[in-house]
C-alpha cells in the first residue's frame, strides 16, 4: 500500500488523532526518515493547514461543515489535505506509518 493510500486508511479507520501525532511530531513510531515540516514554503503553509485539518477531523469526525466551538469557528481543510496527499504526504516516511501499521493493524 502507498502511503497516500495508507494514510487515507488511517483516516477512514478513525485514526485521525493517531496520523495528527505523526504529523506534529509526536508519534513515537517516527524516525530520522521522516523529515517534519517541510522546506518549501507552499508546501509548509499546506503542512500548517494539514495540522488543523487533522486536529479537526480528530474532533468532529469526517463532517465537511464548519463548528462553533468556544465562540470560534473552526473549519476542515478537506482539499489542502488531500493537495498533501497528493504532493505525496511529505515530512512523514511511509516506513514509520508502516511501523504504526504493524503494531496497530487497521483490519
Amino acid at each position: 500500500m502507498e502511503k497516500s493510500e495508507l494514510i487515507r486508511a488511517l483516516i477512514q479507520a478513525g485514526r485521525a488523532d493517531d496520523l495528527l501525532a505523526f504529523v506534529e511530531g509526536e508519534s513515537v513510531y517516527l524516525t530520522d526518515a521522516s523529515q517534519g515540516v517541510p522546506e518549501s514554503p507552499a508546501l509548509r503553509r499546506i503542512w500548517v493547514l494539514v495540522v488543523t485539518h487533522l486536529r479537526f477531523v480528530a474532533k468532529y469526525g469526517a463532517v465537511a461543515e464548519h463548528q462553533v466551538a468556544g465562540g470560534q469557528v473552526l473549519s476542515p481543510y478537506p482539499a489542502e489535505f488531500q493537495l498533501w496527499l497528493a504532493s505525496g504526504a511529505p515530512g512523514i516516511a511511509l516506513e514509520d506509518l508502516r511501523a504504526y501499521v504493524s503494531e496497530h493493524p487497521l483490519g
